[in-house]
């Protein structure tokens, strides 16, 4: 079914938005460090709350039904589980991270924010290598029964917190730094 595939893709393009604002220059060093930092809380949060738990699930459950039907490399699909391991792993390292930092404990600015720019990176990089590999061998080779049994792995796949029209409280500010960040000229509830 393409409109899932298109669905994961339109989840990307959101996600790039995210991690445009985890690259940016920094948001601990300057002045509104103490607000930036509820910021990047949320923006590190978030991942932890949809992506990992659904968005990364479905491409699970998709990776597993191409290689039930022996039309993905064994070793692709390795490869992009093990990068879903590792976000869901490092999401949570950098929540911890930061709030090692904000305790004034053993966590420089410095070092947290390469971690950060790096987690940024390997979700950017999981995404294109989907796109380039996974995505096309799932629309060409899984068909309408092959995707019903995918979904209904996932019943209970919720909204999207920061994009869903209305936007969850928890992430009404990042939702508002990002669609400033798009500068598409459009509303907030468009981003």
């Amino acid at each position: 079914m393409a409109s899932i595939i298109d669905n994961l893709i339109a989840e990307h393009r959101r996600l790039e938005r995210l991690v445009r604002l985890l690259k940016r220059q920094s948001m601990l060093r300057n002045a509104q460090a103490a607000a930036n930092s509820a910021l990047l809380v949320d923006a590190l949060y978030y991942p932890t709350r949809f992506p990992d738990v659904n968005h990364h699930a479905l491409e699970d459950r998709i990776i597993g039904k191409l290689l039930e039907k022996k039309v993905l490399a064994q070793e692709l699909a390795s490869e992009l589980s093990a990068q879903h391991a590792t976000l869901v792993l490092q999401g949570h390292e950098l929540i911890q991270d930061l709030e090692s930092m904000v305790r004034d404990e053993n966590m420089s600015g410095e070092l947290l924010e390469f971690r950060i720019r790096l987690y940024a990176e390997r979700l950017r990089h999981n995404m294109a290598v989907e796109e380039l590999t996974m995505f096309p061998v799932a629309t060409r080779y899984l068909d309408s029964g092959d995707w019903l049994l995918i979904m209904r792995a996932s019943p209970d796949r919720s909204a999207d917190p920061l994009f869903q029209t209305p936007v969850h409280q928890r992430f009404v500010q990042l939702h508002r730094v990002i669609a400033t960040e798009a500068d598409c000229g459009c509303r907030e509830d468009d981003v």
